[in-house]
């Protein structure tokens, strides 16, 4: 039998859809939701007009999801 054809039907779910995952990752948003905010009021203060492409939210859940997902893996 190639791998090819091999099939698992035990798998585990993605790190995405587990519990453990979604916890790290509103620990690690709320956790980066400062930064994001603090960078964009220290920025809006300096004067500098130049808006993000992002939202202070998107900024936080990019970072939020590198955050755990990095905190699975292994080292």
């Amino acid at each position: 039998m190639s791998l090819y054809e091999r099939i698992d039907r035990d798998v585990s779910a993605k790190p995405r859809e587990t519990f453990e995952y979604l916890l790290v990752y509103a620990v690690c948003f709320v956790a980066m939701l400062f930064p994001s905010a603090i960078r964009r009021l220290v920025s809006w203060t300096e004067g500098k007009t130049a808006r993000s492409e992002r939202s202070i939210f998107g900024e936080a859940r990019t970072m939020a999801a590198n955050c755990a997902a990095s905190s699975f893996m292994g080292m």
